[in-house]
């Protein structure tokens, strides 16, 4: 499955950019939008930061925006996938072998991470004993 996806991704002419989304939520959507994709979130928090001071959360995955709309996505279960297919849970291995050369790699506190940059934003990757932890979308501000 992991050839086909990568096949597919290489013949739709797909960028970095068309992959800064997960669980089919992209940045700067408007709130109104990812409730009505989502549902209502467990939680709405507002004020907790300057930059991205708006928090919504559904169990496993957790939204930060602006007026401007979302500005970082971060998931942590399986159901919340890139447009690729790379989803949390998955082996290192596996989100290699769909971004390729794209995917940079580095230690984070000590922990590998993996990258795919686009124009100052990025799809992260936390792994933990091997397999993705945490996919993230963000921009750097």
């Amino acid at each position: 499955m992991g050839s086909l996806l990568c096949l597919l991704l290489a013949l739709s002419g797909s960028s970095a950019g068309d992959e800064l989304s997960l669980g089919g939520i992209v940045l700067g959507q408007p709130e109104a939008s990812v409730i009505e994709a989502l549902g209502p979130p467990g939680e709405r928090v507002e004020g907790e930061a300057d930059r991205l001071p708006i928090r919504l959360s559904w169990p496993g995955l957790t939204i930060r925006l602006d007026e401007q709309g979302v500005g970082s996505i971060v998931g942590t279960d399986p159901g919340y996938c890139t447009p690729s297919g790379a989803c949390p849970g998955m082996s290192r291995a596996e989100v290699r072998h769909i971004y390729g050369a794209r995917l940079e790699t580095a230690t984070m506190g000590g922990k590998p991470v993996g990258r795919v940059w686009n124009d100052g934003c990025w799809l992260g990757f936390l792994y933990d004993s091997g397999s993705v932890h945490t996919v993230e979308v963000g921009c750097v501000p």
